[in-house]
């Protein structure tokens, strides 16, 4: 029986796809966490200016007593 081998070109293809897809994947995944993480921080600042503007609000009642 005669043994038979993949052309070169065949597998430099196959090792090249699989590392652009598994770069892909790991740029995906980054985009993915930073894109979470900036929604976390922007919730935080809304809730930190919300709770400012209670406290001014609660201060101007005080001073207007």
């Amino acid at each position: 029986m005669k043994k038979r081998c993949l052309p070169a070109c065949l597998i430099l293809r196959n090792v090249g796809l699989t590392l652009a897809l598994v770069a892909g994947s790991v740029m995906l995944g980054a985009e993915i966490h930073a894109a979470a993480n900036h929604g976390q921080q922007q919730n935080y600042a809304l809730r930190k200016l919300f709770v400012y503007q209670i406290l001014v609000g609660f201060e101007q009642q005080q001073q207007q007593q």
